[in-house]
């Protein structure tokens, strides 16, 4: 298989029409070395729009909310990491971690990649994430359970 570059797959794939705003951002992740496993992901970038934050209820611009990188929407926009601004998000996590690192409060070890989520009974080799409502903290989940249970944009 011939080695294609990150702009000339940009160009054909705008040449055919697939994304053709201008803005359209590429993301190719492969292995190393290894050119028949790629993944390609196509986006519009941050929406242009103004997002309202679950906390404080404001409406911000985009440049407030932190995107994952490798996720979009339906709507071909990269989709955001969280609900909440960047002030509430760090506001949210001061005082999480100020509880959650406390010497009074102790909170198990994280479960070993491969061991089995205790809400679904599945297998997880993927990160841990800690099941809190507020400051307390409930148990470790696997990514899909976490999910589930965090709606953020509902409050």
């Amino acid at each position: 298989m011939e080695h294609i570059t990150t702009e000339d797959l940009l160009k054909e794939i705008q040449r055919r029409g697939l994304f053709t705003n201008g803005k359209s951002n590429l993301l190719v992740m492969s292995g190393e070395n290894n050119y028949d496993n790629v993944k390609v992901i196509l986006s519009k970038g941050i929406p242009e729009c103004d997002m309202e934050c679950r906390e404080c209820r404001q409406m911000l611009p985009p440049e407030n909310f932190n995107y994952y990188q490798s996720r979009v929407d339906q709507n071909g926009y990269l989709m955001r990491s969280n609900a909440l601004c960047n002030d509430c998000g760090n506001k949210s996590n001061k005082e999480r971690n100020k509880v959650l690192t406390s010497e009074s409060y102790k909170i198990p070890e994280k479960p070993k990649k491969g061991s089995t989520c205790p809400n679904c009974n599945r297998q997880w080799s993927g990160n841990w994430h800690r099941h809190h409502v507020g400051d307390k903290f409930l148990n470790w989940l696997c990514g899909h359970c976490n999910m589930s249970f965090s709606d953020q944009r509902i409050k």
